[in-house]
């Protein structure tokens, strides 16, 4: 086998003998300022160092380390690396999270489910409501994958308003996959917020395909400075108008 060129060990190490290092990225003050409001030592994990020349160089932590400063933290527990080069170390910072695998939205909303957060169990109960589940695919009308989305139309409309989208596009657009994807739904969401549900389901029934193609291609040749859910917005309007006249009270008016 062979010998390990870099040895590690765990240790508390005194936060004031622990140097910078001129590779890290700039430390935000914003992201400092959110781990000290939420601060829980449960969850600080190790910094990891560079044992190097008779100092302590941070690898990875810097704004933790900033963060118990700031909370007045002596000391914290460190993975002490020894035997890297500065540019070994460089190398190792640049390459850390290569083989880590980043939680998928779908992997926090199960992990909320589990740990009763209120906001992922009010969601699941308005999908399960509205006869969806919460899932991976993006072929089956049943199955909603954009998770984020469903969380975004809650940060964004309420509650209310993600149950009516999800309830429009049931009964409105059953078993196209594509009504269910995160440009509808935001769509779908930002029309409810403004008009509310009004004769939604009735007046878009079949128009389904034609909506999403004029979409894409108002999508693909805008300058990116409309929000996409603003470009299905005013389509959905302009399907729903058609058929009704200038006079018409049911008429929508797309804001100015």
């Amino acid at each position: 086998m062979k010998k390990k060129s870099t040895n590690q060990r765990l240790a508390y190490i005194p936060l004031a003998k622990i140097e910078p290092s001129d590779y890290q990225r700039a430390t935000k003050s914003t992201q400092v300022s959110n781990i000290v409001k939420n601060f829980d030592e449960a969850k600080l994990g190790t910094l990891t160092v560079s044992h190097r020349d008779g100092k302590y160089y941070i690898i990875d932590g810097a704004h933790r380390l900033s963060a118990l400063r700031t909370l007045h933290y002596t000391h914290a527990i460190c993975e002490i690396l020894t035997g890297l080069t500065h540019e070994q170390e460089a190398d190792y910072f640049r390459t850390q999270g290569v083989d880590k695998r980043a939680l998928r939205p779908l992997d926090l909303f199960k992990a909320g489910i589990i740990a009763d957060n209120k906001k992922c169990i009010t969601i699941e109960e308005i999908v399960r409501d509205n006869s969806f589940q919460i899932g991976f695919s993006h072929k089956d009308f049943n199955q909603i994958g954009a998770v984020k989305t469903l969380f975004t139309i809650v940060d964004d409309y309420g509650y209310e308003v993600l149950d009516d989208t999800l309830c429009l596009i049931a009964n409105t657009w059953m078993g196209i996959p594509k009504a269910v994807c995160s440009d509808s739904l935001l769509g779908v969401a930002e029309f409810v917020s403004i008009y509310g549900v009004g004769d939604f389901d009735r007046r878009l029934c079949d128009c389904f395909p034609a909506i999403w193609y004029e979409y894409r291609e108002a999508v693909r040749n805008s300058q990116k400075t409309i929000k996409a859910r603003k470009h299905f917005c005013r389509i959905l309007v302009e399907h729903y108008n058609k058929g009704l006249g200038a006079r018409s009270k049911k008429r929508l008016k797309w804001p100015a």
